[in-house]
């Protein structure tokens, strides 16, 4: 399956749909387009969609590292001191409301900015 999944990866079509991902003002992301590859790998091998996390994790548990292969992320131009660029927020609230609010608006005046980010992929 993880053969399958790389030849899909390195196919025309499916590096035209990540290029497709992002560009600029596209709805979708370069892991939006691995999923959808993925989804249909276990199609492929009529293993349940529903497998996806296990399928995702099953490299790792036996002893074989995924990469992603030529990634396509990009460098930004962000440096370390630099301001911080004001991003928008979605805040998951306890009664299970959202809250939009600037990144910025939550920094306070005594105080340093600390963004500790990662991926979920």
């Amino acid at each position: 399956m993880l053969k399958r999944e790389n030849e899909l990866r390195l196919s025309q079509e499916v590096q035209k749909r990540f290029e497709e991902a992002e560009r600029s003002g596209s709805k979708t992301d370069w892991i939006d387009v691995a999923t959808q590859v993925q989804l249909e790998v276990l199609r492929e091998f009529n293993v349940a969609e529903s497998s996806l996390q296990a399928y995702r994790c099953a490299a790792n548990k036996h002893g074989i590292s995924l990469y992603v292969k030529y990634n396509r992320a990009r460098e930004g131009s962000l440096k370390v001191g630099a301001p911080a660029p004001d991003v928008s927020l979605i805040s998951l609230m306890d009664d299970g409301t959202t809250r939009l609010q600037s990144l910025l608006d939550t920094q306070q005046a005594d105080r340093p900015l600390v963004i500790v980010a990662g991926s979920l992929s």
